[in-house]
């Protein structure tokens, strides 16, 4: 009798898993490892479907905390996004974007990558901010974009990084040098047109299908009057396949909004 009452209850036990079973809706029965969220962020980033991609890398991280690969891309992905925003929402998807870059430093301090995305994410940050943050801030992105180069010498990101944080800061006027003085001990040392220059060729070396190289590279050399020059990388930035960055074809509609305006 008693094993019989066993047998029974194994019985119902079964038939109350089974039931269990096929109440869970499927999509929730097979949970997603965090190689599946890694892969939906890569495919709806590289679909340029920004806040799909954020959403997906953040289920990654949260798979995965001391992900480096997880926390990069979803600190490019956060910080590409806030172009998209304003306001309030746009400071904090910025902020964001530099706290995950700052964790993926924090979880791999010898790559480049880390410093790289951080250094992104900051130069976007400043974009918003007052003078004295955005000097301020501008010590800290060279502090990481020479910590990428120094790691890695190949990475173009960082080579545009530095391009245009030479652009920045050499263009300051004579308001903003004063306040620096005054505020920060002066304004960054090493930055000029030449060195400019100099890391945008390189980027574009080494990253010559990235269209933002060419966008911005083309923007300096209009802002230094060499419109030949200029006008040649932005319809190469227009011509570029529009693979290489979610902001692609917002890139290719300012390049071809530049050369409307250079006319011929």
């Amino acid at each position: 009798m008693p094993r019989e009452r066993c047998a029974r209850g194994s019985r119902l036990a079964a038939l109350a898993l089974l039931a269990l079973a096929a109440a869970v809706p499927p999509r929730l029965a097979t949970a997603k490892t965090f190689e599946n969220w890694l892969a939906d962020g890569d495919r709806e980033y590289a679909a340029a479907r920004l806040p799909e991609a954020q959403r997906a890398y953040a289920a990654a991280v949260q798979a995965a905390p001391a992900s480096l690969v997880a926390l990069c891309r979803l600190s490019r992905a956060e910080s590409e996004f806030a172009e998209m925003q304003g306001g309030d929402e746009q400071r904090r998807t910025r902020a964001s974007a530099a706290d995950h870059a700052r964790a993926a430093i924090k979880a791999a301090p010898d790559s480049a990558a880390g410093h790289v995305w951080l250094a992104v994410a900051l130069g976007r940050q400043a974009l918003g901010e007052g003078p004295r943050t955005k000097l301020a801030l501008s010590r800290e992105i060279k502090s990481e974009v020479d910590r990428a180069i120094a790691l890695d010498p190949g990475s173009g990101r960082a080579w545009h990084v530095l391009a245009v944080w030479n652009v920045k800061v050499s263009s300051l006027g004579a308001m903003e040098r004063m306040a620096a003085n005054a505020m920060l001990g002066g304004v960054p040392k090493g930055a000029s047109n030449d060195n400019a220059e100099i890391a945008f060729r390189k980027a574009i070396t080494l990253e010559p299908g990235y269209v933002n190289h060419r966008l911005e590279y083309g923007r300096f050399l209009q802002s230094r009057r060499r419109e030949a020059e200029a006008r040649r990388e932005l319809e190469k930035a227009v011509s570029l396949p529009a693979s290489s960055d979610a902001l692609d074809a917002r890139y290719q509609s300012e390049a071809r909004e530049l050369l409307g305006k250079m006319g011929r």
